[in-house]
């Protein structure tokens, strides 16, 4: 003890000094620790980044032109024209395959599927929605007209039959009464309709020409008024389509919905699809739009916060990758029919549609919209089941904005998500429609980070292939581009904080302990003579500094490790803002996931303080024990000679 009390006095003689010393130890031990810290926590937010964002591209076609129809409109007795998007020809994902494009998952074109399931309903609902009742507005009936009319103005008609509607019992009325309004809306050149003929007709309903409702009142002016499904719209006409997007002919066209039912009409082959017809409306009525991914990510609804998993779990890497018969329902799906986590879903699925979204049939407020287009197929008949499996539920979510009218990238009312690989079977005789690829059906991955790259790479291959022009590709990364970049910009301001506190001590601890130490030399000669060995004389010289470098390395180390802490939460703070795009997306966009990669120091930061405390606390020994021992080298005597040591 007397060894450590003479170092004290001699560092107490100087306070200054010391004071200095333990200033500047402390304020390089901060720097060192606030540096590693930073540099670590930079380290570990750039792992965390890697895992929580993806970046994905969305692939569209453009269309090659668009061409102008008219269609006539029997109440403004002209033409309405509307334009129409024609692609020549339909690019196959194939085209994106290119050198360097490094895909994660490559760009797929995806259909959407339809499973039949006769014990599902939709609910029923009053809100007021002119298409909202399927079998009310798409009926399939036999009528007779009350007396002959060409129909390009309203008429009425008696209903005889109803094939598929309301009630679907022959005689039986719709919207309480035994007639129903009906103008061939859409048609410049109507066919006449005879009194005593009965006619089968697929009709859609509207609302009754101005005229009718100047001139009536009551239930009649307000009914509205059906008309034939016809032109590009008619659910007869077949759209099936081979893989390889390619149509295949109907083999018996109808170019109008109505027909006239003669006796045996329902044994022939034109009868008999139109009882197929009506099998069909129906089987869409208790249809589960079903949605094949292999990333729940690349469902643009889940992937920017619009869509989040309530309860459950989310559908596993290694359940998208094997195909395991797993699935995700929505909230209002497990309600209606109470699911729970670990119950099975039966999905039927018989048909396969390319060309639009399960959102634009299936609108996301679950209020159905009547049946898609195009229910049968090439041969005139309702689409078959080809494959079917209890699917097991492990994650229920929800959709925050369920928009009326979807563009295609929302979630489907009551949709189903299932991995693409648990469907086995081919669909290549199942093919309801066929169209171009859209974001809402093509969508591919690349590495986070390669945005640039990728698109420069596209640039030279689609200009070289000459098809940069008819695809529209469009990636998304969360703002990972950016954060990668000030993750990167905080890693190196550490490295120099490092580098700096390095520097700084090992200048500070060679100038002090020569100050300290190299500078007591005759100190030591004196201590020497007066009887005290090596071991007391490096305890008195080593103590005093030791305790003022473990003081100062101490509180730097804690010093920096708050600041640390500052800094990270300064960064957390800053991080909330970072925007990206917002296209398909409302006020939610990610903010979980940007909260999922919050920069913070926690248990690790605290032992790497504790680390960088105890480095400089051992490298301030060694640099005192080197001074000691050249101190210990020197004879006393001669030391006590000279007039300075």
């Amino acid at each position: 003890m007397g060894e450590f009390g003479n170092s004290i006095r001699q560092i107490r003689r100087t306070p200054l000094r010391s004071g200095l010393f333990l200033i500047l130890i402390g304020l390089s031990a901060m720097l060192l620790t606030l540096g590693v810290v930073l540099y670590r926590t930079g380290e570990q937010n750039m792992k965390r980044v890697e895992e929580v964002f993806v970046t994905i591209g969305l692939v569209s076609q453009k269309p090659d032109r668009f061409e102008t129809m008219e269609i006539w409109d029997a109440e403004k007795r002209d033409m309405n024209e509307f334009s129409s998007p024609v692609y020549d020809i339909m690019l196959p994902p194939e085209a994106l395959l290119f050198e360097g494009a490094d895909y994660i998952d490559p760009p797929v074109h995806r259909p959407y599927y339809g499973a039949y399931d006769p014990s599902f309903v939709y609910p029923d609902n009053t809100y007021i929605r002119l298409i909202a009742q399927t079998r009310e507005h798409y009926p399939i009936v036999e009528v007779t007209p009350l007396e002959d009319c060409v129909p390009d103005h309203t008429v009425q008609l008696k209903i005889l039959r109803e094939l598929y509607g309301r009630n679907g019992i022959a005689g039986r009325e719709i919207f309480g009464t035994e007639t129903i309004l009906f103008c061939d809306h859409y048609n410049a050149d109507p066919q006449t309709l005879y009194a005593g003929k009965t006619y089968v007709m697929a009709l859609e309903w509207r609302p009754s020409h101005q005229e009718w409702v100047d001139t009536h009142t009551g239930v009649d002016a307000l009914a509205g008024e059906f008309f034939p499904r016809s032109m590009g719209s008619n659910y007869l006409i077949s759209s099936q389509y081979s893989p390889n997007g390619e149509m295949i002919p109907d083999s018996m066209p109808m170019e109008y919905a109505c027909e006239e039912v003669t006796e045996g009409f329902y044994d022939t082959p034109r009868g008999l699809r139109w009882l197929e017809l009506a099998k069909a409306m129906d089987m869409a009525e208790h249809t589960i739009p079903v949605i094949p991914t292999d990333n729940t990510q690349f469902l643009i609804s889940f992937y920017n916060g619009n869509s989040v998993i309530i309860n459950g779990r989310d559908i596993s890497p290694e359940e998208y990758k094997e195909g395991q018969i797993v699935c995700l329902i929505s909230q209002e799906f497990a309600k209606m029919h109470g699911y729970e986590i670990g119950d099975t879903v039966p999905l039927s699925l018989y048909y396969a549609d390319y060309r639009g979204s399960a959102s634009q049939d299936f609108p996301p407020d679950g209020l159905p919209m009547g049946n898609p287009n195009h229910l049968l197929n090439a041969q005139g008949k309702s689409y078959e089941v080809f494959e079917a499996h209890d699917y097991t539920v492990v994650g229920i979510y929800n959709e925050i904005n369920k928009a009326s009218y979807s563009s295609g990238y929302d979630m489907a009312g009551y949709g189903v998500v299932i991995p693409a690989a648990s469907v086995k079977n081919s669909v290549a005789n199942n093919i309801l429609d066929y169209g171009p690829m859209k974001g809402y059906n093509t969508v591919f991955r690349i590495p986070n980070g390669s945005v640039e790259r990728y698109l420069e790479r596209w640039g030279k291959y689609g200009v070289d292939a000459g098809i940069s022009d008819k695809l529209e590709i469009t990636i998304y990364d969360k703002g990972y581009t950016r954060i990668k970049e000030g993750l990167a910009q905080i890693k190196q301001v550490a490295f120099a904080l490092f580098i700096s506190g390095l520097l700084v001590t090992v200048l500070i601890l060679l100038f002090f302990s020569n100050l300290f130490i190299g500078k007591q030399k005759k100190r030591t000669a004196i201590e020497r003579s007066l009887g005290m060995d090596k071991r007391s004389c490096t305890v008195s010289l080593l103590s005093g500094v030791m305790a003022i470098v473990a003081l100062g390395s101490t509180l730097g180390s804690a010093a920096g490790y708050a600041l640390s802490g500052l800094a990270m939460g300064l960064l957390s703070e800053l991080s909330q803002w970072v925007t990206f795009s917002t296209e398909y997306s409302n006020w939610a966009n990610s903010v979980g996931n940007a909260e999922e990669m919050l920069p913070a120091t926690g248990t690790e930061g605290l032992l790497i303080a504790f680390l960088c405390g105890s480095s400089v606390t051992l490298l301030a020994l060694g640099i005192s024990l080197v001074q000691i021992r050249s101190n210990l080298r020197s004879e006393p005597l001669k030391l006590l000679s000279t007039r300075d040591a």
